[in-house]
């Protein structure tokens, strides 16, 4: 293996690549020699750490996309060789999308397009500082074009368009079991909006906020008590469902978790989702300290990160979708079960209190306090007295 690398990442004087070398030595030998091997990687790394390639994102994007070339750039991002930009995922979900929108009528094609640069794109963008990760918003938003695609693929079929669709081509589609409403339904809006869609097609109702979405109350807390009770299940997944059904926090938020978002004072175990800390009960506060969990020994894993919930890609955290997986798994409805906590927690804390533990938006919290029924108008009162 040091002959390997000795002959693609110099070591005296070092090369451009110099932070990879000892990752790669320290990994499990096997797969990561066959890695090396790759003549793509072979070529790449050489080229790069000897200057020949300039060591940008620009020459990473110049490759083939496989995985072997995405494992290297996570790898020389993690390890700090390559200089991250944050505005890569957004700039390359515009890239892609003439790709993706290519075998559309070129009119739908148009509008979808449209949709993609005045609403998608800016509203990405608007919410993006540069300072966290922007990954799960912008594959988020690469699902939602897929599925308009998808539904303007679907319409075509029967050799109508956006413009000339039928009011039972909507509802045979939303009745569909390939539907995905919730992610078409804004671009339809948007669409009638801009008088592109005809003006009497009527939408479906979103169901978003029917109450056979949320986890029942009585299963919600035989859930919790499995979690608390069940060691058979993996740490991580316990300490996950909890922060799920017992604080009603979202995926993304629970995998973008930090180990500096864990605090240990004496026998006491805190943890930061808001403004404040929020001590762990037992089992949890245990589990926590568990994490992350002993992983592979592949070069991703010889990088340091900080994450409670590392991915499998060097230095990113487990992702929203993975997580979700994980969780359903064990029985456990990601979103039924955090509305379901919401709901309790909503009715027993003041919306902004309620907001600022959890790390939740104040206005998001008083809203769903005001459709589950909640009223903290007294409580509002009594301060004010």
């Amino acid at each position: 293996m040091r002959r390997t690398v000795d002959g693609l990442l110099a070591d005296d004087p070092p090369g451009a690549l110099h932070a990879l070398r000892t990752p790669i030595l320290a990994a499990e030998p096997t797969t990561t020699h066959r890695w090396l091997r790759r003549p793509a990687i072979t070529a790449l790394l050489a080229a790069l750490d000897s200057g020949r390639q300039p060591l940008t994102h620009a020459t990473m994007d110049a490759q083939p996309p496989t995985r072997a070339i995405e494992h290297l750039r996570d790898l020389l991002l993690a390890s700090g060789a390559l200089a991250p930009d944050p505005d890569r995922p957004i700039d390359r979900l515009q890239h892609d999308s003439d790709q993706l929108l290519a075998a559309l009528d070129i009119n739908d094609a148009r509008v979808a397009r449209s949709w993609l640069h005045w609403q998608v794109l800016p509203r990405l963008r608007r919410h993006h500082d540069g300072t966290v990760d922007i990954g799960a918003a912008v594959a988020n938003a690469r699902r939602t074009l897929r599925s308009v695609i998808a539904f303007l693929a679907t319409i075509e079929a029967t050799h109508r368009t956006l413009v000339s669709v039928h009011q039972g081509d909507i509802d045979s589609w939303f009745a569909s079991s390939r539907a995905r409403p919730h992610q078409v339904r804004p671009f339809l809006t948007w669409a009638r909006r801009t008088r592109v869609l005809p003006q009497a097609i009527i939408l479906p109702p979103s169901f978003g906020c029917r109450s056979d979405l949320r986890t029942d109350p009585e299963q919600r807390w035989t859930i919790a008590r499995r979690l608390v009770r069940d060691d058979t299940l993996d740490p991580l997944d316990r300490v996950a469902g909890a922060l799920v059904v017992l604080y009603a926090q979202p995926l993304v938020r629970i995998c973008a978790l930090s180990t500096d978002d864990i605090a240990t004072n004496d026998d006491i175990v805190t943890v930061r989702l808001g403004g404040d800390r929020l001590e762990l009960p037992e089992p949890f506060a245990t589990l926590v300290r568990s994490l992350p969990s002993p992983r592979r020994a592949g070069v991703a894993e010889q990088l340091s990160a900080d994450w409670l919930f590392p991915g499998q890609r060097a230095g990113r955290h487990l992702a929203a979708a993975s997580l979700g997986r994980r969780l359903r798994v064990i029985g456990i409805e990601p979103r039924r079960a955090r509305l379901a906590a919401l709901d309790q927690l909503s009715a027993e804390i003041p919306p902004a209190m309620l907001a600022g533990v959890l790390g939740l938006k104040t206005p998001h919290v008083v809203r769903h306090t005001t459709r589950s029924g909640g009223d903290w108008a007294h409580y509002a009162a009594d301060r004010a007295t």
